[in-house]
Parts: C-alpha cells; structure tokens; sequence
C-alpha cells in the first residue's frame, strides 16, 4: 500500500584507454572493450538527468540507458555492474525488482535464481536471508559461469548506489509497484526512478494521478499505438516503442511525432525484433545501421543498450564541435582487424578446413562454401566450430614491428575450446584456451599471450582447431596491435 508522497521535487572511461575489464575470478577472464573509446564519460548529477528525462521533442538530446546495469565489468544486476554503468557514463541503469517470500524488494530478472547465482529456486518462494547467502555468477551467469563474491542486492541497496548520480528503470516492478514506490520514498530516491508496465491505460492513469512525483513510461507496441496521448490526466514521461517491422505503425512518422509532442521516445537495440534489425551489434560494425537509424529516422532519444561505454562514445563523436558524423574512431594507431568471415580464397586454393560442407550458420555470408557463419544479433560471426576445423587469413600490417594478436570471440562455456595459431607458416602461438563468456552474445576481445615481429606487408594466418578439446566458441574478428615493451603503441 502506498503510505506517502512527496511534493516539490566501476569501471572508468579514459580517453584511448582499453576498459571493460571483468573481475579476475576462477575461470574469468580479461576483456576490452569490442569498440574504442573516445572520451572520458560524464559523471552526471541527478538534477542535470532528471531535468533532461523531462525535455523532448527535437534537441532534447540522447539518453543512455544501461540494461541490468555494465554485466561485461561485473555481475548482471549486481551493485558492482550499477556503479559501473553510472561511471560508463549512462544516465539511466535498467534493474528488474522480484519480491521475496518474506515481502523484500531485491534486484533479479529471472523468476528464478539459477541461472545468476549458485543458487536455485524461485525469488518468490526464498525468503531475504536466504537469498542474500547466494553469490552472484560472472557476468550474465549460466550453468558453467564462475562464481563471484558478489551478492544479490536489495532494491533500496541499489538506490544508494545511483542516488545523487543516476536515474533508474523498474523493470519486472509493475505488479509489486507499490511497494517498490514505498522503498523510492523510504530512500528519498522517487525522483530518480522511472516506473513501467506492462500496464492498462486505467491503471497506469491511475498510478500516475496518485503523486506529481512519480515517473513513468508507457510501453506501446502493434497493439496499442491507440495509447499514445490518451491519458486524461497526468500523461507519462516516455514511451518505449517496439518494434520488428519498419512498417509498424508504432514508427511511422505521425505516432512518433505524436510521442514527441510530450514524452521522450524511448528503443531498445539489444537484440533483433525490438527494434527491427537496429542492435547493438549492428551499431559496433556500423553507427548508422544501428544507433544512428533509431535517433535520425526514429527519433528515439533514450536508448537502452548492453554496450553503454560505446554508446557514450559514439554521440560523444556525433555531438562534437567539429561536424563529427558519429563515426567509429579509427583502431590505435599500427592495428589491424581481420574479420572472421573474411577467410582466405585466393591465391593458394582453398583457405579453410570444415568438417561438414554444409553451412550451419544459414546464409549470412558464402553460403556455398561450407565454413559456418551466423549472424548472432548483428554480428556477422564464424561459428559452429569443430575440433580439426582450421582457417586460413591473410593480414595487410601497416608497419614493422612487435604485435599482439586477440580475438574477439562469445561463448556460454567454460572452458570454451582451444586453438594454435601459426603466422607465415613458422610462428606458433598455443594452444590457446578460450575462455567463456557466459552467453553466446556476451563478446570480449580475448588477449592472445605472446608478441611476434612482423615486417611491414601482407601475412598469411592460420588458425587450427584442437582435436581433443571441446569447441563451442563465436569468433567475430582478429585484432593485431603493434606493441612496444609490452605495452600497445597508441600514437
């Protein structure tokens, strides 16, 4: 029941830095970030977010929403992964709200605790003591995620962390959202929280006429475009607007015009069918196909992401003062990148080795050739990989020099597969094991120990599958970065 109201009112980001490290824990391991990073985040008081939360309409700037907090530097949902969100520079952290068997308010998307913690069992039916000797996995957990000293955190634990710096969506809050606005108040936090349904027209009306505090966004999809503006009293901040087709008549021009006239207009990009085919992953091989077609053609300016620091990034490159058109920043100077899917053809036959000549990945890329390449979420990737399988790729290397080789690669698995990579034929580097990363859309870009010299000019690369170990492992690019005494040269 709502007791009162009130009126009136870890990862850091370094320019040219390499961030997004996930915490060194059994069976973790390290990572960078799949996408430079060009300037130092913000760290934003909360007047300054909440005051930008209630602009709209054109020129009122992009938001960044981070979903289940920055799991790529900590666990999902912990307090950890909210901190570093805020840090990431995002205005907004996304949390799920579940309520325990004795009536508490904790963080967890999934009804159950099994798929992040050592735990298992439904939240509902675990009382707060119980829920609190569980500890929390790496990252998005799954069966074989390594465990964390992390635990799970209570709602208005949460709340601490952003208080002052950040604003919050409740997700998953809906049904218990009385008690989730008690806890708001309790923490003195109601103006940093955004409530959300999925809700009816008369509750959500009702809900948002109780206090002029309260914050709220109404979720519209093929069924209810009808909502947009129907509100009789209070109407809501925000709308979060799906969709999987372009012809949607959520995303045609006159509805969004219609959000825009008193609400922010809230996408998601995190995986196909949210927002048709923009994701995040689409964003990381081009802006414009992604990130920059839901803020240009669809005039989304919250966008909830599981790539905040690349996000930031990016309207930091599309806002500056120099015309900048939202680029990506070019690779440190002396790298190269080498896509996985870009194997070799030419010159000495056949470049690849796969145990089955059909192409399990569908028809991404070659279809005919037999190499397995799927398209996980907008990365165009080589999958389905078996021990024996091997590739071969060539790479241009812009100067002579020490270079570092990485890969950027996904997997659920711990471990994930192991390979040797063998440079012109005579320099072999492994085995090396892949690590997991807790689902196959989590990538990290995964260091390969060792340097090489390689004089200035094009290098044949082979990458050789081990016969014994287990392989289940997307691998998305190769990465050379030209390094001097252990460190990549950046100028």
């Amino acid at each position: 029941m709502r007791t009162k109201w009130l009126s009136g009112a870890l990862a850091v980001v370094v320019a040219g830095a390499v961030v997004g490290a996930v915490p060194r824990v059994a069976g973790a391991m390290t990572s960078v970030a799949p996408a430079p990073v060009v300037a130092a985040a913000p760290n934003h008081a909360i007047e300054q977010v909440r005051e930008q939360f209630l602009r709209h309409g054109p020129g009122a700037g992009v938001l960044v929403v981070a979903h289940r907090g920055h799991w790529r530097a900590a666990p999902e949902l912990s307090l950890a992964a909210i901190d570093s969100a805020v840090e990431s520079g995002a205005h907004v952290v996304e949390i799920d709200v579940r309520r325990t068997a004795d009536g508490h308010l904790v963080l967890m998307h999934d009804g159950t605790v099994d798929r992040t913690t050592d735990g298992s069992g439904a939240v509902s039916e675990l009382t707060l003591a119980e829920v609190k000797q569980l500890r929390l996995k790496v990252g998005l957990g799954g069966d074989q995620a390594p465990l964390t000293d992390a635990r799970v955190p209570t709602l208005a634990e949460a709340m601490a962390v952003v208080r002052g710096r950040a604003m919050v969506n409740l997700d998953k809050a809906w049904e218990i959202r009385d008690e989730v606005y008690d806890v708001l108040v309790e923490t003195d936090t109601l103006d940093h929280g955004i409530f959300k349904g999925p809700a009816t027209l008369a509750d959500a009306q009702e809900f948002l006429n109780f206090d002029p505090e309260i914050l709220y966004m109404h979720k519209i999809n093929d069924d209810n475009v009808d909502e947009i503006g129907a509100f009789t009293g209070r109407a809501p901040q925000a709308y979060e607007i799906g969709f999987d087709r372009l012809t949607d008549p959520q995303v045609q021009p006159a509805a969004l015009a219609a959000v825009q006239s008193h609400a922010r207009v809230w996408m998601n990009t995190l995986w196909y069918g949210q927002a048709a085919g923009y994701t995040d992953e689409t964003s990381l091989r081009d802006p414009a196909l992604g990130w920059g077609a839901v803020v240009d053609r669809h005039q989304a300016d919250m966008i909830q992401t599981d790539n905040p620091e690349q996000l930031v990034s990016w309207l930091a490159s599309r806002d500056n003062k120099h015309g900048g058109r939202g680029e990506w920043p070019s690779l440190p100077k002396g790298s190269v990148r080498v896509q996985a899917e870009d194997y070799s053809l030419e010159g000495k036959g056949i470049g690849y080795h796969d145990l089955d000549d059909e192409n399990r990945g569908g028809t991404v890329a070659r279809e005919y050739e037999g190499v397995d390449i799927c398209d996980q979420s907008g990365a165009v990737v080589m999958c389905w990989i078996r021990g024996g399988e091997w590739v071969k790729y060539t790479v241009e290397v812009p100067k002579s020099g020490h270079y570092r080789a990485s890969v950027r690669m996904s997997s659920p698995y711990f471990p994930a597969g192991r390979f040797t990579m063998t440079v012109d034929g005579r320099s072999t580097t492994g085995p090396v094991d892949v690590v997991g990363t807790t689902s196959h859309s989590a990538f990290v870009l995964q260091e390969i120990e060792g340097t090489q010299f390689l004089r200035r000019g094009t290098h044949e690369f082979e990458v050789r599958m081990d016969d014994a170990a287990y392989q289940n492992f997307n691998i998305d690019y190769f990465q050379f970065d030209r390094v001097q005494h252990g460190d990549p040269l950046n100028r």
